[in-house]
């Protein structure tokens, strides 16, 4: 894969709607959530805690994990968590319905069936959405898996292999079949994909080192449509990416460092901030809120 030279602007680019002052500081490693009543919740160590748009903290939970929580997703009154090491599913009550003590990634199914994970060697799991307990696993892949993703239907999942040179297993992405596990074709990239998701129309967006690539699924298996270089080496490569609800722009972080705002179609640079921001999500009206030291701003 080619190395494209870094491009688009350097200064604070991002329109901002709106600013949501904070009384307190925030940690470099925070976590963003926005629930549908339009409140932010914010994860620091052991705590979320919900503020309204004026920026005032309306309350939170405790949170029985290690490190900064942060949350996954929701479905069906439940709310998945993630820690440091593990996993947790709480009901709607706030009570810890299952935990999982594991780093490995999870991807939701689009339909509640499953929760979808991976071993250490590479064999992806079905968990019980309900509790998290493992139901089912597929071979194993040789390699550690960095990401994992699921596509719109749920009839496909996409697994990030991280490579093993012990074993002979090329870093790309493999395409498996959902009922059954089987590989229908395998991406092979530079490196082990950190960060992997999936617009609304299928296409397939990943973080290769520094580096954000855009892939389709065909006849012949993932096809690359396009790759866009924004960050640096090392500390400074994109560790997330958000997909806006209408799958035209995305959200891609380098925590603490700086945020490119892509357009989804050709990977163009549109917009960036250098001003250390420690996460972004998008609401359900398609503006992205960024979350930084002493504020969350909100672009359009």
């Amino acid at each position: 894969m080619a190395m494209l030279a870094a491009c688009g602007p350097k200064a604070d680019t991002l329109k901002t709607l709106e600013q949501v002052a904070l009384r307190d500081s925030v940690a470099v490693g925070a976590s963003l959530w926005l629930d549908r009543a339009g409140h932010a919740w914010v994860g620091q160590a052991g705590t979320l805690t919900a503020y309204d748009s004026t920026g005032r903290a309306l309350g939170g939970m405790a949170v029985a994990l290690k490190g900064t929580p942060q949350v996954l997703w929701t479905w069906k009154g439940r709310t998945y968590l993630r820690g440091a090491g593990a996993t947790a599913v709480v009901d709607a009550a706030g009570r810890q319905a299952g935990a999982r003590r594991s780093d490995a990634p999870l991807a939701a199914d689009p339909r509640g069936r499953w929760v979808y994970t991976a071993t250490r060697t590479g064999s992806v799991m079905g968990l019980a959405p309900e509790s998290l307990a493992p139901r089912w696993g597929w071979p194993d892949a040789g390699s550690a898996v960095s990401s994992l993703a699921v596509s719109p239907l749920g009839d496909r999942v996409y697994v990030a292999l991280a490579g093993s040179s012990a074993r002979g297993v090329n870093a790309g992405v493999e395409i498996r079949d959902a009922l059954s596990g089987r590989v229908l074709s395998t991406f092979i990239t530079d490196a082990g994909v950190k960060a992997l998701q999936v617009g609304p129309d299928g296409t397939l967006y990943g973080v290769v080192g520094g580096t954000v690539v855009a892939l389709r699924h065909g006849p012949e298996g993932l096809k690359q449509l396009w790759q866009r270089k924004v960050g640096g080496i090392g500390s400074d490569d994109p560790d997330a990416l958000r997909v806006s609800p209408d799958g035209t722009r995305l959200a891609v972080l380098e925590r603490g460092q700086g945020l490119h705002l892509l357009a989804a179609a050709d990977g163009k640079v549109l917009e960036e901030s250098k001003r250390a921001p420690r996460d972004a999500a998008w609401d359900a009206s398609g503006r992205l809120w960024v979350l930084g030291a002493r504020e969350i701003r909100i672009v359009r």
